[in-house]
């Protein structure tokens, strides 16, 4: 089976040496082949983008999104770069588009350890897919809170760039999608 992973720099494994990230170690625990398609710096709106050419171009069997950080962070203009109401909207065109086709599972966005006020902004977005993706009958599996009361994720991401743990905090995350029950219930349908 092979899985294509789409979001942003969270899922590409930025920050870590070996580049595994979460995606990496979940494949290796699965019995699946990943295909990571993480893009750092990546909004909901590249997401929307460039998923549908990705996917079919790499004969996926299922699908997973994980993204949102990079929308709740702030410009050079001091404006947030993609407003609550587009990210939403675009979470949801993926989750109706892409179900029509693949199985699809979303995983919540990541706080990002440096900038307080992205992750209170990008908890909301996590705490709003809940909505969405009941709406569409999509599994979501939801470890923001976890994530964001990690002392490992934080502790990791402000000693390398503020935002990117390093192996033990996407092993973390690892960790947290492997042992949830959407995850499971997902992949063994």
């Amino acid at each position: 089976m092979r899985i294509g992973f789409f979001g942003d720099s969270f899922i590409a494994g930025m920050g870590e040496p070996d580049g595994k990230g979460w995606v990496g170690r979940v494949a290796e625990r699965g019995g699946f082949t990943a295909v990571n398609l993480g893009i750092g710096g990546d909004t909901s709106t590249d997401v929307l983008r460039r998923w549908r050419a990705e996917a079919e171009g790499a004969n996926l069997d299922r699908l997973v999104f994980s993204f949102g950080a990079n929308d709740c962070l702030l410009t050079d203009h001091k404006r947030i770069t993609v407003g609550q109401v587009d990210r939403l909207k675009n979470a949801k065109s993926i989750m109706a588009e892409a179900g029509k086709k693949w199985p699809v599972l979303f995983v919540s966005p990541l706080p990002v350890a440096g900038d307080r006020a992205a992750t209170n902004r990008i908890g909301e977005m996590a705490r709003q897919l809940i909505t969405f993706t009941r709406i569409h009958r999509t599994p979501y599996v939801n470890i923001f809170d976890d994530v964001n009361a990690a002392d490992v994720w934080h502790r990791e991401a402000l000693a390398n760039d503020g935002a990117h743990p390093g192996a033990a905090g996407y092993g973390f995350v690892a960790d947290l999608v492997v042992a949830h029950p959407e995850w499971q219930g997902w992949l063994k349908s």
